[in-house]
């Protein structure tokens, strides 16, 4: 359309105009709501956001904490960092760790065997250094950290520490010792470099064919010299119970015994202290008594040549005999 048609319609005019202007509206509003969204960030749950300036060149000195936070698109950026408990495993299996294949950590034990470990490591970033961690790295990512630090300085230090014992020491008897070990040196390290250790663990010892059949030798014979201890130790405590059942009845037929000769003599002491007191109760006049009364008023008769005694009965019944 014309500028002379324009003038001659002056409600085209403001039309037009007013499409430029919704236009611009609309222009602005889609810059405005694309600037928007880049300034509006969300930090996730267990991670805090780094902040980097890119005019002055500088890290915030306090780091953003997890929900949504703004920012300027043209001047700062920001990296994520874990403040929650990482996982970081190497072992034999490779489906299981972060590497493919055989990542289990290979050592010399002091006798020159070598031994592998499969290893758990447990750390987190140190909250308050996040944006130190951030300065050292150079906004690095995580995982690069993980592998330049957790990886890197826990394969360097479990062979240093392990060559130290027998490959006996590292399967049982010192594995634990070694692992106490080992993390306070990787704590060390980690601390230098922002990250805190939480644990570290020897989830399991794989040991050449040789050495595997040679622990299960000895294995063995362990289990059968305490199963030979055992069997003693059941022979001694039946023969210590047999000593203490014997004992018992020895002393249970002891017991019998005195009293059974307890029972006597109290019998004995009481038989004589009746006698005695019968003894002391027979006076001359009740033995005449007792001789009358079971007298039945007959003589003593005598056979044969001699004469008959003569007995006074009056005089037994006095009590004198003549």
């Amino acid at each position: 359309m014309s500028a002379n048609q324009l003038n001659q319609n002056p409600s085209s005019a403001r039309q037009i105009a007013r499409i430029g202007v919704l236009v611009i509206i609309g222009i602005v509003a889609v810059l405005c709501l694309t600037l928007l969204r880049a300034s509006w960030r969300t930090v996730r749950p267990g991670y805090v956001g780094v902040v980097f300036d890119k005019i002055s060149h500088t890290v915030t000195s306090k780091a953003r904490e997890p929900g949504w936070t703004l920012l300027n698109p043209f001047t700062q950026a920001m990296q994520e960092y874990p403040v929650t408990i990482q996982n970081y495993t190497m072992v034999q299996k490779g489906s299981e760790g972060q590497v493919e294949g055989d990542d289990s950590i290979k050592v010399q034990s002091s006798e020159g065997q070598q031994v592998n470990l499969d290893v758990v490591i447990q750390y987190q970033v140190n909250r308050a250094e996040a944006g130190a961690l951030y300065e050292d790295w150079a906004g690095q990512d995580i995982k690069v950290v993980e592998d330049r630090v957790v990886r890197a300085y826990t394969r360097s230090t479990v062979p240093e520490i392990a060559a130290l014992y027998g490959w006996e020491e590292i399967t049982a008897s010192k594995r634990a010792e070694i692992a106490n070990r080992i993390e306070e040196d990787l704590n060390k390290e980690f601390a230098h470099r922002h990250l805190v250790l939480v644990s570290f663990g020897i989830r399991e010892v794989h040991l050449p064919d040789s050495l595997q059949q040679a622990l299960n030798t000895k294995m063995q014979a362990q289990q059968q010299a305490e199963q030979q201890k055992y069997q003693l130790e059941q022979a001694k405590t039946q023969a210590e119970q047999a000593k203490v059942t014997a004992e018992g009845q020895a002393a249970a037929v002891k017991a019998q015994a005195i009293g059974e000769a307890d029972a006597i003599r109290v019998r004995a002491e009481a038989q004589a202290k009746a006698n005695q007191l019968l003894a002391a109760s027979l006076t001359p006049e009740l033995i005449r008594s007792q001789q009358i009364q079971k007298w039945d008023g007959r003589l003593p008769t005598f056979q044969g040549a001699t004469a008959m005694p003569w007995i006074d009965a009056s005089s037994m019944m006095s009590g004198t005999v003549q």
